[in-house]
């Protein structure tokens, strides 16, 4: 087995067989990204039944601000550098519907009538995503009960655009502060998932004495497949895949581990897939170095992953096996030399970092594919 430094020895690494310990994880970095995504989604959605569709003459000069607070007609770039009417286009897809029209109009004796827009935005898209994830979260658990939908004072926020950015930052510093890449909660949760109980073992010494709260807060289970170990063994233990049920192909459900983790496969998504990018573009006219989380963590694990084998690091691969014996090709399997206690200790490094996970899972083989494909 490809060993893995014990987590014992790392700084400042949670206290993961602490209840306080997660009870503060909950309420100090869960419940105020989820609160952050809530009320921005709330604002949002009185935004669209609000204006959606108005024409623009209809508006109060204060009302009108939000769709054309720092406009100038007489520039190239109509929207002035963090006006209010750009930033709420590109954070909540509130904008003049034809502005173009209204701009020609502007100064001439015959008014253009034109109407309001509020869209669904890609940056509401993911805060509501962001809501919902952890709204599963917080509902499959019993560690922390003090979270309920806060308040939004709509009219207060509409003549309080600096209120409307803080929430905006609040949301992606609590991102920040959630990702795997930057909170060692968060990260000890997704190396639970599908990950041989030998390499939780060896990586957390007092694993075992966490199966309580794992199993009933955190929702740890075993992968459901056709494990050709004895049962009733020691080695047996030692290789049950252990998994969320949001992650178990064969038996899928819900928890609080599971929810964290889409969380925050969520996040990564957003942060780096292409079709996503006016999310992005949205964040960086407002945030200095908005990265690529996914990336910025692939490179940071690298050099744990060195004894897996090269052709599998970024690649879809499966393990077949026939009883003990397994190979990556189907072939290959009975005349192999290895077996499935093997494969799965050299693959259990990219379990264990969460940069693969088990999609498929058939009575003779584990389809294994890199995160997010």
């Amino acid at each position: 087995m490809s060993g893995t430094r014990s987590y014992a020895q790392v700084d400042d690494f949670v206290d993961y067989t602490e209840q306080e310990v997660w009870e503060e994880y909950i309420r100090e970095t869960v419940v105020p990204l989820w609160e952050a995504a809530w009320q921005l989604k709330e604002y949002h959605r009185q935004l669209q039944h609000e204006f959606n569709g108005r024409r623009l003459e209809t508006l109060s000069e204060r009302e009108q601000q939000v769709f054309l607070g720092g406009i100038d007609p007489r520039r190239d770039e109509v929207y002035r550098r963090n006006s209010v009417a750009k930033f709420n286009k590109a954070f909540f897809g509130a904008q003049v519907s034809d502005l173009q029209s209204w701009l020609l109009s502007e100064g001439s004796e015959v008014q253009t009538e034109v109407t309001v827009e509020v869209e669904d935005s890609q940056f509401i898209e993911f805060a509501d995503e962001v809501h919902d994830r952890l709204t599963q979260a917080l509902s499959s658990q019993t560690l922390y009960q003090g979270w309920q939908e806060p308040k939004v004072d709509f009219n207060a926020l509409l003549t309080s655009p600096d209120e409307v950015h803080d929430i905006v930052e609040r949301l992606y510093q609590g991102v920040l502060d959630f990702v795997v890449n930057h909170s060692y909660p968060s990260f000890y949760l997704w190396s639970l998932n599908q990950t041989p109980r030998r390499f939780l073992q060896e990586a957390y010494p007092e694993f075992d004495d966490t199966q309580p709260l794992v199993r009933d807060q955190f929702g740890v289970t075993a992968l459901d497949w056709q494990n050709p170990i004895k049962p009733d063994t020691e080695i047996y233990d030692s290789y049950e895949i252990l998994c969320f049920p949001e992650y178990n192909p064969n038996n899928q459900g819900r928890s609080f581990g599971g929810s964290i983790a889409k969380t925050n496969e969520l996040i990564w998504t957003y942060f780096s897939d292409y079709s996503t990018q006016t999310f992005r573009d949205a964040l960086s006219t407002y945030f200095n170095n908005v990265s690529n989380l996914k990336q910025d963590y692939e490179d940071r694990v690298a050099n744990r992953i060195a004894n897996v084998p090269e052709q599998w690091v970024g690649r879809q691969f499966s393990i077949y096996f026939d009883g003990l014996s397994a190979a990556t090709d189907r072939s290959d399997v009975e005349d192999s030399k290895e077996s499935i206690m093997d494969l799965l200790d050299q693959a259990a490094p990219l379990l264990f970092l969460g940069l693969n996970k088990i999609t498929y899972v058939s009575d003779d083989y584990l389809k294994i594919k890199p995160i997010g494909d």
